[in-house]
């Protein structure tokens, strides 16, 4: 799997920031500093996934699932998308990795080569803001799914284990698109609990964990008489 970089101080300074601008407007210089830093890096994950399973009981929409802790930032960058966009999952996030009903759990187990793309995946619908329009709806879940399966080809998923969890997510994942209780957070200074997730606003979030590629400077071109 290629991974090249792990940088847990940016991943910290993004979900810092999520947490300063919560209900302010969001400036965009903050999300282009942030953006350079990222862009540096190799396209797709630029970082590896180390998660520990939570020390209590989370009761989630995945029944009889295990839980984890992201222990550090994880970042992936999307190249197909247009434009293409960084994704950055902060330290301390709360993942049941692949969902996976459990009478299927002994042909796919929660955990494996997918458990990197199942977190971005989880990122993904836990901040989403779900449109009132269903054409829209359906659109923005379409999308993180399908960065979920590109994310899973990068991994080095097979074939069949690839597409039944990307069916999977599209069959039964519209409920869990954007739910508020879904994002979870294990406090680092008291590990035994969870931080209120009504302390964050998801739209400091996406700005700050779905970062576009910066553009290009456009130049024009000059004409010498």
């Amino acid at each position: 799997m290629p991974f090249m970089v792990d940088d847990i101080a940016l991943c910290d300074k993004v979900l810092a920031l999520a947490e300063e601008m919560a209900g302010k407007p969001c400036p965009p210089e903050m999300a282009l500093e942030i953006a350079e830093e990222i862009f540096g890096m190799e396209d797709r994950f630029v970082t590896e996934l180390e998660a520990s399973p939570v020390p209590f009981v989370i009761e989630r929409r995945q029944k009889r699932a295990a839980n984890f802790v992201v222990k550090r930032g994880l970042v992936y960058i999307h190249v197909k998308s247009r434009p293409n966009v960084a994704i950055v999952v902060p330290p301390h996030f709360v993942t049941d990795f692949a969902s996976v009903p459990p009478a299927f759990r002994w042909l796919v187990p929660q955990e494996g080569a997918y458990s990197a793309a199942a977190v971005i995946h989880d990122w993904l619908y836990t901040i989403a803001e779900p449109p009132k329009r269903p054409v829209q709806f359906r659109k923005e879940r379409f999308r993180a799914d399908r960065i979920f399966l590109e994310a899973m080809r990068t991994s080095g998923v097979n074939a069949f284990k690839k597409s039944v969890l990307y069916r999977s997510a599209r069959l039964f994942g519209a409920g869990g698109f954007g739910a508020i209780d879904e994002l979870r957070f294990i406090d680092p200074r008291a590990p035994d609990r969870l931080v209120d997730p009504m302390r964050f606003d998801k739209a400091a979030l996406r700005t700050f964990t779905i970062i576009p590629r910066p553009e290009k400077p456009k130049t024009r071109a000059r004409l010498f008489f």
